[in-house]
């Protein structure tokens, strides 16, 4: 996938109550800073003025969030009832998430569980990184889990490589 511009906005999914959308890499959702001038918020407002809500306080209702280094699906509700509607389904964990990466190293299993409590980093310079139990810095860890399937093995840049398909089941 290209680099995020205000005009390649990639629509999945679009309905009366939701856009569904597949947010680039290294792009914020949203922001009020004034040099922050290409999110996904200002996106949707370039494609989609007509859609964009003042009485909300980014023009839209995200309904789940995507980290700024993540691309991917990513929901947004039109009105009011869609957004209720949606939060409900991730507040009851009736969504489904699954994540595909690149990550460094050949995965020996195939299929794994992976059991971790996951807490935020408080070590200057890592607040805006998650820990693991156990490490120094890591406050509040709650439990954690997720499956990982191996999907393919490969080298990036010449360093062993692995694809793999993770699926959050808590968290």
């Amino acid at each position: 996938m290209e680099p995020g511009t205000i005009d390649n906005l990639s629509i999945l999914y679009q309905s009366s109550d939701f856009i569904v959308v597949n947010k680039h890499w290294d792009l914020r959702i949203d922001s009020k800073m004034w040099y922050e001038t290409l999110t996904l918020q200002s996106q949707l407002k370039h494609r989609f003025p007509e859609l964009a809500d003042p009485d909300t306080y980014y023009g839209f209702r995200f309904c789940h969030q995507l980290d700024f280094s993540t691309s991917g699906a990513l929901c947004v509700a039109l009105n009011k009832a869609a957004a209720g509607s949606a939060y409900k389904c991730f507040k009851e964990r009736l969504v489904t998430k699954a994540y595909l990466a690149l990550v460094r190293g050949h995965v020996s299993q195939s299929r794994m569980s992976i059991r971790y409590a996951i807490g935020k980093n408080t070590t200057e310079g890592m607040t805006h990184m998650m820990c693991i139990e156990g490490t120094e810095g890591c406050e509040n860890p709650k439990p954690c889990q997720s499956e990982l399937i191996v999907l393919e093995h490969g080298s990036y840049s010449g360093d062993p490589v692995t694809k793999v398909l993770l699926q959050p089941l808590t968290g």
